[in-house]
């Protein structure tokens, strides 16, 4: 059997229901995570640039990392929406390689049973596991059936680098020590990693810690900026809410106030 590296990062499931004529705009705080919406009754307007992709009850709808966009809820009576979460290593195949567009995928009714059982609490170990089986079992089938406008690739050696810095973000970062892991002089991979990543070691491991800032503001509502900022690795609160402002043009506070789990 061919080997395969899907590291799976997150998940979460939830279910929510909508008004008529509520209206989320993602277009300045895109979600850090992939989600997928399964729409049980109701119907809903994404527009994502120049297109509109309307949903009703039994389609899905895939919402990649870093969208930027609007949802528009129609149901008459309300819109009752169960959504699934999640985040995965860059570059793990057969799926991590690849990159997805906002789109719809229609006649999904078979797949609501798996998507209401990710919605609910688990009780132990066993109901995690058994989540994460029928997360990746969702996966199998909806992945089929969608559309990608290209694949990914990256230098074997700087995936190394990538993955150390994914798990360890939370850690001090050391230039020379990712080189040595790539078994590369440091200003040999340096260059390296800025040419496949666009950007630095440094920069990347900053935008790993504020996609992981973000997901915790959502999570954890009631813990403090200060409390946040230590456990995610940061050297302070006050270089932490700088930061987080460069990168998303607003503080954890405002972010914190417009984010929630809808899509």
């Amino acid at each position: 059997m061919r080997q395969y590296s899907i590291p799976l990062t997150y998940l979460r499931g939830s279910r929510f229901i909508t008004r008529k004529g509520d209206e989320n705009d993602y277009t300045h705080a895109p979600r850090p995570l992939h989600s997928f919406g399964y729409i049980k009754r109701g119907s809903a307007c994404f527009v994502c640039g120049e297109e509109r992709i309307r949903l009703g009850a039994g389609d899905v709808v895939f919402v990649p990392k870093g969208c930027r966009y609007h949802s528009y809820w129609l149901g008459e009576e309300g819109t009752e929406v169960y959504s699934c979460h999640f985040d995965l290593v860059p570059f793990g195949e057969p799926i991590g390689t690849r990159v997805y567009p906002l789109q719809k995928i229609a006649h999904c009714e078979a797949f609501f049973e798996t998507f209401e059982g990710l919605s609910k609490e688990g009780e132990d170990e066993k109901d995690g596991l058994l989540a994460l089986g029928s997360f990746f079992e969702l996966l199998a089938h909806l992945f089929a059936r969608m559309r990608y406008e290209a694949t990914l690739s990256i230098n074997e050696r700087i995936l190394r680098a990538v993955r150390y810095i994914e798990s360890r973000y939370d850690e001090p970062l050391r230039v020379s020590d990712l080189a040595a892991l790539c078994h590369l002089s440091t200003s040999y991979f340096y260059e390296c990693f800025k040419r496949e990543m666009g950007v630095s070691p440094v920069e990347y491991k900053n935008r790993i810690m504020i996609r992981h800032a973000e997901r915790s503001l959502i999570d954890s509502p009631d813990v403090s900026i200060e409390v946040l900022s230590e456990k995610l690795g940061f050297e302070s609160s006050i270089y932490f809410r700088r930061l987080f402002k460069a990168k998303t043009g607003m503080t954890p506070r405002e972010y914190r106030k417009r984010a929630d789990r809808e899509i």
